[in-house]
């Protein structure tokens, strides 16, 4: 399955694009941002983010993960959000936005709309990671319709250069 392109009320979420590269470097340079993202690592150099999207795209015909572009009209891209097969029959999704677009709601729509498109695939479950200090992604998640399933984890983080202590998130 391609990756579609969804809409939301002010958002266009479509696959992401070599021609994404520079506004993802930008973007994901803040070590605010960085910080809460995974594989993002710091620095953030416009040539990492084309290998991380051509990686992507070479690996888009096996469909275990679609990765979106969140687009503001007259903006273009401020995030990313994604849907990724998790082995175990269900489906994870993740989400990040350039700080300029924090507390406007964008996150939750975003995460809505990937959440949609996750459900479609049909998975036993749909779940959602978020650092136990990013209380911003916790109201989120919770204002998209998942809740705390009480599962705490590690998750590598490139830009913090170390294990962050997670919790684990499920579509009630």
């Amino acid at each position: 399955m391609t990756t579609p392109v969804l809409k939301t009320e002010r958002l266009t979420l479509r696959p992401l694009s070599m021609a994404d590269a520079s506004r993802i470097a930008r973007f994901t340079a803040d070590p605010e941002v960085a910080a809460m993202i995974s594989d993002a690592a710091l620095p953030t150099l416009k040539i990492s983010a084309e290998g991380r999207i051509l990686i992507h795209q070479g690996r888009a015909g096996l469909g275990l993960e679609h990765l979106f572009a969140i687009d503001l009209p007259n903006e273009g891209l401020i995030g990313e959000a994604a849907a990724a097969r998790d082995g175990r029959n269900g489906v994870e999704i993740g989400y990040w936005l350039g700080k300029p677009f924090w507390g406007q709601g964008y996150g939750e729509e975003a995460a809505k709309a990937v959440t949609g498109f996750a459900q479609s695939l049909r998975p036993h479950k749909v779940r959602a990671v978020c650092a136990v200090d990013n209380r911003a992604s916790r109201r989120v998640l919770e204002k998209a319709g998942f809740a705390p399933t009480g599962e705490r984890l590690q998750r590598y983080s490139l830009a913090r250069r170390e294990s962050v202590a997670c919790l684990a998130f499920e579509l009630r």
